[in-house]
């Protein structure tokens, strides 16, 4: 099976995997890739800044990316709401 590698940057710290996993096939490295970033979504919907953009990029074993997600977290308060937060 080939092997697929999720290299994620949140703007402060781009964290690169070096272990890969082994997958089916490059739709099975998109379906890994987009539950990892509905985990890190819920990260950040739980006390991270107003907003925060996450990008992903997915690797096969030779190095080239074959896919690139991105995320953007942002929370709004609406013009002349009056905001406890």
């Amino acid at each position: 099976m080939p092997r697929y590698f999720f290299d994620t940057d949140d703007g402060t710290e781009l964290l690169r995997d070096n272990e890969g996993s082994e997958l089916a096939d490059e739709h099975a490295a998109r379906d890994e890739a987009s539950l990892s970033m509905a985990e890190l979504a819920k990260e950040y919907i739980a006390g991270s800044p107003l907003q925060k953009n996450v990008t992903m990029w997915v690797r096969n074993e030779q190095g080239e990316a074959v896919l690139q997600l991105s995320l953007t977290f942002a929370t709004r308060i609406p013009k002349g709401v009056s905001s406890h937060f």
